[in-house]
């Protein structure tokens, strides 16, 4: 869905979610399209960012430093495991 998005094939409703989950099948984890998929999210986050509704949560999986700073240029908080931010801010959750 990610390349739908990103070539504006597929529109996110403005303001919608409250919550979403970047979920990738086992295969990709093992097989090296972990950072394709990676590099797909980095080109949305901004039209994620506006779909989702304050307090909202992103949640992806094993995401590598740059994808949380690319989520913070993009204008999302970054909360780990160790980490906590607002309850009323977007937040983009990494497991760590």
């Amino acid at each position: 869905m990610l390349d739908r998005i990103a070539l504006n094939f597929a529109q996110l409703p403005q303001s919608h979610y409250t919550e979403a989950i970047l979920a990738l099948p086992n295969t990709e984890e093992t097989s090296g399209e972990v950072d394709k998929d990676y590099i797909e999210l980095k080109a949305v986050l901004s039209k994620i960012l506006d779909a989702m509704q304050p307090g909202g949560r992103v949640s992806i999986g094993r995401a590598n430093e740059q994808i949380a700073k690319e989520a913070i240029l993009a204008g999302f908080l970054v909360e780990t495991d160790n980490q906590q931010v607002p309850l009323d801010a977007v937040v983009m959750y990494v497991n760590d």
